[in-house]
């Protein structure tokens, strides 16, 4: 099935169930703009990317990738460990 190039234009959008989420079945893109997302948000499958985000936590199951992560991570569990001697002959196998 292929989309047409459509356009909607709307200040908000809001799902028909009062308590449910509003379900976009065939993706979404935001371009040049932002999307907010006020609660918790659930990406359930396939791949989420996205240049900036600022929030307070992010669970992640599977794979993270970043060009740069700020902060201790003194608080981050279940991460792989080497240990030292690993650690020093990749360090000098390069």
């Amino acid at each position: 099935m292929t989309a047409l190039n459509s356009k909607i234009l709307v200040d908000s959008i809001e799902a028909s169930d009062p308590v449910g989420p509003v379900l976009v079945s065939m993706g979404a893109s935001v371009t040049g703009g932002t999307f907010t997302i006020n609660g918790n948000a659930n990406f359930s499958s396939g791949i989420v990317t996205a240049t900036q985000y600022s929030g307070t936590s992010v669970n992640v199951s599977g794979v993270l990738t970043a060009s740069s992560f700020v902060g201790s991570a003194s608080n981050m569990t279940s991460l792989p460990v080497i240990d030292n001697g690993k650690a020093i002959a990749f360090t000098l196998i390069g």
